[in-house]
């Protein structure tokens, strides 16, 4: 496997139009690094530039050492699979998955070595007679990455490959796909708009905006360690909630949303990192699970329940808090009927502060 590195890459379409901007990233070898962020966010761009499908404007882009940006396609040692699978419709699933294998004058033993191979581990021995139309689109998923490990490349790119997908059938290609990874041991770049299945799959995340990359870290970071407001309100699922107002003097520090609706007492810590910020505005954000219906918290906020959503496993409580709508994510088992007023607590130890002008964290 190998290393692929990306130093300044941009991509600037006519009329100045930048759909990457100065994107830098150091992937290691065998690492499974997601590319995600909103449609129009340039990171199926920036996944083309390194397959060498899009012309680099600016920058470099090495893979396994070796610098790319003339090397066409064939010649960078890569395989992609695509959102739309990509299968010739008049070849078998064996034809489909040898093709690229043949047209490299591979040995037929060679070839159906490694068919038979990518075959056993994804599961689809059975099919390798059927042609695509006959197949359902998770079996045609599964044939897509087995034509790109039969070439054994050097790294594995995914472009969406799950989105025409059913939303169970979702859960268990990104699991497969996972397992492939470990079981592989291979270098793979994966971009999809899901930050659920970003946060699920990835050994590193890279969150993307409007071309720019707002932050590279592993989920768990992400998540607890947003660095900007974009970030926050991005990864998780409900998005974190975030009120505007002000940091105030009273009995300490106290953080008083615009209207009233929201005010809590700062802890030692926070009044230290906000101290600078005492009459200033700034938005807080908390994330649905931090709130709860029971009294184990000091602070709560007063409201009006909207409608709830049941999910079996859990209830989103909707209300409104300055007039923003808010979720908070509780256990099945909370009564409320809509129109009740609520006192819901939070974990003030679990809010986070961003900076009203630069969007960025507090911290």
């Amino acid at each position: 496997m190998a290393e692929v590195k990306l130093v300044d890459v941009s991509k600037i379409y006519e009329e100045k139009n930048k759909a990457v901007s100065s994107f830098s990233l150091e992937i290691k070898d065998k690492e499974f690094v997601v590319l995600v962020g909103p449609s129009g966010c340039g990171k199926s761009t920036t996944l083309r530039m390194i397959a060498g499908l899009e012309d680099i404007s600016e920058g470099e882009i090495f893979i396994d050492g070796r610098k790319v940006n003339n090397v066409p396609p064939k010649d960078r040692d890569i395989a992609m699979v695509f959102q739309n699978y990509a299968l010739y419709p008049h070849m078998s699933v064996y034809e489909n998955m040898a093709f690229g294998l043949k047209l490299r004058k591979f040995s037929k033993s060679e070839i159906n070595e490694r068919v038979s191979y990518a075959a056993k581990i994804l599961d689809i021995e059975y099919l390798l007679e059927r042609k695509p139309k006959q197949l359902s689109g998770g079996q045609r998923q599964r044939v897509a990455v087995g034509r790109a490990i039969v070439r054994k490349p050097k790294v594995f790119l995914f472009d969406e490959p799950l989105s025409n997908l059913d939303a169970k059938l979702r859960v268990q290609m990104r699991s497969e796909i996972a397992r492939l990874h470990k079981r592989l041991q291979t270098t793979i770049v994966y971009v999809t708009h899901d930050q659920v299945e970003a946060m699920t799959m990835g050994d590193r995340i890279v969150v993307m905006k409007e071309g720019i990359v707002q932050q590279v870290d592993t989920p768990l970071n992400l998540y607890n360690h947003p660095k900007n407001k974009f970030v926050a309100g991005f990864i998780g699922s409900p998005a974190m909630n975030f009120v505007e107002g002000k940091i105030v003097s009273e009995d300490g520090l106290k953080f008083v949303s615009s209207q009233g609706t929201l005010t809590f007492q700062l802890n030692p810590k926070q009044s230290e990192i906000l101290s600078s910020y005492r009459d200033k505005k700034i938005t807080v954000g908390i994330r649905p699970e931090s709130f709860s219906a029971e009294t184990k918290y000091e602070s709560s906020v007063k409201t009006k329940l909207e409608f709830e959503e049941q999910m079996g496993n859990e209830v989103y409580l909707h209300f409104n808090v300055d007039g923003k709508s808010c979720i908070a994510r509780m256990h099945p088992d909370v009564q409320y009927k809509i129109g009740d007023e609520i006192n819901v607590g939070f974990n003030n130890f679990a809010v986070l502060f961003f900076d009203n002008a630069a969007g960025e964290r507090i911290c």
